[in-house]
């Protein structure tokens, strides 16, 4: 009996060192593939694509080894298994892949979009934030909010007003306690002098 036991254990000692190895495989692989992605240009629908991708590519090879071991079914990606292969190949790359973090933080970040004004500055409302008065090419007065470091902007109360810019801003809501209400404020992420 007692033979037995042990046999069982090496057997499970052995499945377990040999399941360890399929996935640390399947990691490496999938982490160079995803380090030739290109983070800046591609968009996040298609690197999260081609991250399923480099997992399943390295996968294959192992099929039936995930199959005896995860009951992973290469066959049946589309139908649950590719998930399941995404969360265990995932926690490997996650540990020790950094082109695989760099991927992730990028799919999850949120893009505000932007937005630019052109127009000469006319004037700074200066109180709790500066509000920066432009004069766009319409004619109308566009006021956007100087909420944050930008590049540039430590230039803009020198360079003063009566100056031709291009702003870039993003649009945010800020609680306004006048109206005690979320209003929507042009804030500025850039600017650029056209000198």
């Amino acid at each position: 009996m007692k033979k037995i036991i042990f046999s069982l254990l090496i057997l499970l000692a052995t499945t377990l060192v040999q399941a360890q190895d399929v996935l640390d495989s399947i990691s490496a692989h999938s982490c160079d593939c995803i380090s030739k992605l290109n983070l800046k240009d591609m968009p996040k629908e298609k690197l999260t694509i081609e991250m399923g991708l480099c997992m399943m590519q390295a996968a294959d090879p192992y099929s039936k080894q995930l199959k005896a071991t995860y009951g992973i079914d290469m066959a049946k990606v589309d139908k649950g298994d590719g998930e399941k292969l995404g969360r265990l190949v995932g926690l490997k790359l996650a540990s020790n892949c950094s082109s695989f973090k760099d991927l992730i933080s990028v799919i999850t970040s949120e893009d505000q979009p932007s937005f630019s004004l052109e127009g000469t500055i006319t004037d700074f409302v200066i109180e709790q934030f500066v509000t920066i008065v432009l004069k766009d090419e319409d004619g109308r007065d566009q006021k956007i909010i100087w909420l944050d470091y930008f590049k540039n902007s430590e230039k803009l109360l020198k360079k003063g007003k009566n100056k031709n810019v291009v702003i870039e801003y993003e649009e945010r809501e800020l609680y306004n306690p006048k109206y005690e209400d979320y209003i929507k404020y042009k804030v500025a992420t850039g600017i650029r002098y056209e000198e």
